[in-house]
């Protein structure tokens, strides 16, 4: 059930998005602005929980250079007063989440998922920085966002088990990760992980380990993400038992 808080009317009724780059085709402009209208409906639609948008978006101003492009929520009915800024607040607390980690922010549809990954996949060779957000609140969105929804969208499958390779590429920039690699296919799993096993996993950097907790996986089985409860480091070929140790143990002959 998604959490919903009283929000005074006028508070936050506009929101911004900043594009940046050295060449803005109007195709990319048009198409920012229509992911960010698609992504403006689909949360309206869900915080009043009906198939009809309550808010009309208008836009109030535009400005060159890096170009500013401000809509403003315009409410179609008495009701849907207060629902102005709360939609531009969930948009905005929605895409900030979505660029920090892979979790489905409240009111948030796969098909306002897909605007978000759409909007952030145009920064690129023309076009540098995009930022949306409420007055000096701003998100940029980068490759993280795009593949945030990706682990979302595509790893629709969850299930408990393990998953086994070598730990490498500690994260602790955002939601703390590291990711295992395949012996055999070198393909990576990100393994989201709690503090308090942080400094065994700075130890087993760079060695064969399994961890086990909740696995997200895609359709056709391959593993994307793991909430990892429990790590086991396995032992480096230096640390295993030779043959002759092996005899000895089994009281073979000297």
């Amino acid at each position: 059930m998604e959490t919903r808080e009283l929000v005074q009317p006028g508070e936050h009724n506009s929101l911004t998005v900043d594009i940046d780059g050295p060449l803005l085709s109007f195709d990319k402009f048009r198409k920012a602005q229509e992911e960010l209208a698609t992504i403006l409906c689909e949360v309206d639609q869900n915080i009043a929980k009906n198939q009809r948008p309550s808010v009309s978006w208008v836009v109030s101003s535009v400005s060159s250079g890096s170009v500013h492009l401000t809509v403003k929520g315009i409410p179609k009915n008495d009701i849907a007063v207060f629902q102005v800024a709360e939609v531009v607040r969930a948009v905005e607390s929605g895409i900030a989440t979505l660029e920090e980690r892979p979790e489905r922010p409240p009111f948030f549809s796969d098909r306002a998922l897909e605007s978000a990954k759409a909007l952030a996949s145009l920064v690129g060779k023309d076009i540098l920085m995009i930022q949306v957000g409420v007055n000096s609140h701003k998100v940029n969105l980068t490759k993280h966002l795009v593949a945030n929804v990706d682990e979302l969208i595509g790893a629709n499958y969850k299930s408990f088990g393990s998953v086994e390779g070598l730990l490498k590429a500690i994260d602790l920039s955002r939601k703390p990760l590291f990711r295992i690699y395949d012996l055999l296919t070198n393909k990576s799993v990100k393994c989201y992980f709690p503090s308090n096993l942080i400094d065994q996993i700075k130890d087993a950097l760079g060695k064969r380990v399994a961890v086990y907790g909740l696995i997200r996986s895609r359709e056709d089985g391959q593993k994307v993400s793991i909430q990892v409860e429990e790590m086991e480091v396995f032992p480096s070929e230096q640390e295993l038992p030779s043959i002759e140790d092996i005899i000895g143990i089994l009281g073979g002959e000297d």
